[in-house]
């Protein structure tokens, strides 16, 4: 008979994998959510150093053998939705992530003002959305 320790220990354990299993399939951002972490000045828009800024920290989070370089795992392709930047190699340095950004965010930055608004964002985030689907 299992003692009252070894179920509760069981359900920890359940419930951890089950977080886990929610957080590994958790869809990318919506445009709020987006907007709630990049839009450093709460203007409600993103702009271009915002933007980088945000991807850039992300960048360095995910190299985990600091790198320079995402490779496989490290570097989930919505980052750069509109982009090709792995190519045949599967990777991305950082230099051309860098690079990749200013052209990303120039393709959904409509009325080329510098900056994201709330139908640019939800634009971005869609195309990141089905990028993810695609995966």
């Amino acid at each position: 008979m299992m003692s009252r320790n070894m179920l509760i220990g069981a359900a920890l354990m359940l419930g951890a994998l089950t977080a886990h299993a929610q957080t590994a399939s958790k869809p990318v951002d919506t445009a709020q959510a987006m907007r709630d972490r990049m839009d450093r000045n709460l203007d409600g828009k993103i702009s271009l150093e915002e933007y980088r800024n945000a991807m850039i920290r992300r960048f360095g989070a995910r190299d985990v053998n600091d790198d320079g370089v995402l490779e496989g795992a490290e570097f989930p392709k919505e980052w750069l939705a509109g982009a090709d930047v792995q190519g045949a190699t599967g990777k991305v340095t950082f230099e051309q992530f860098v690079v990749e950004l200013l052209l990303v965010f120039d393709s959904f930055d409509l009325d080329h003002d510098g900056l994201l608004d709330a139908a640019e964002t939800a634009a971005f985030a869609g195309a990141r959305k089905n990028q993810e689907e695609s995966r």
